[in-house]
């Protein structure tokens, strides 16, 4: 065992020798001329370090996901939009009946605008009634809270009922006590 390990360090050096020598011959078989000199590169010998680097990786692979995805949506568009345009072309005008009333996505010219407006969009009808409809709950409100402030304005002038809610009472019980607080307030007044 001694011996082949002390024999180790002459095997390599022989192995890289011998591909220097291979190494030199396909140079010489290369080329034409006999080169006076053979540049021999041995890379362990430097002492450069490995650099370092951010990897690209991650940007290489979003990059190539983005084009793949812009290809797949943006050629059937393309496609789409052109067949669009080119066999079924705009919307011409024409007479139509008297007892037909068109629908709102024919007043619009280009197809792709018609389609969208037909399946995508509500119509303008809909939308009008469903904004009729948050202004009449809005002016509800507002009339509710003016009832409510002039119902709190007549309760706190009159001293009247302090109560928000319905409880079923006899009105002549405060009245009594109305009319005997006023009572004292004129026998204390003329003392």
């Amino acid at each position: 065992m001694v011996v082949l390990s002390v024999l180790r360090p002459s095997i390599q050096g022989g192995r890289s020798l011998l591909l220097r020598a291979c190494a030199r011959a396909q140079l010489l078989a290369k080329t034409s001329k006999t080169p006076t000199t053979v540049v021999v590169r041995q890379m362990g010998d430097h002492k450069k370090t490995l650099e370092v680097v951010p990897s690209r990786f991650e940007w290489e692979r979003w990059k190539d996901d983005m084009h793949f995805f812009i290809i797949i949506g943006m050629v059937p568009m393309l496609a789409l939009i052109f067949y669009a345009n080119v066999f079924i072309g705009p919307a011409e005008l024409s007479d139509i009946p008297e007892d037909y009333e068109p629908k709102h996505w024919e007043y619009h010219k280009g197809p792709i605008v018609r389609f969208l407006a037909k399946h995508v969009y509500e119509s303008p009808e809909k939308r009008y009634e469903r904004t009729l409809h948050i202004l009449h709950e809005q002016n509800e409100k507002r009339k509710f809270k003016q009832l409510d402030k002039k119902v709190k304005d007549l309760m706190s002038s009159r001293q009247d009922y302090k109560g928000w809610y319905y409880v079923p009472m006899d009105k002549s019980r405060i009245d009594r006590a109305k009319e005997a607080t006023e009572y004292d307030i004129k026998l204390q007044g003329t003392r």
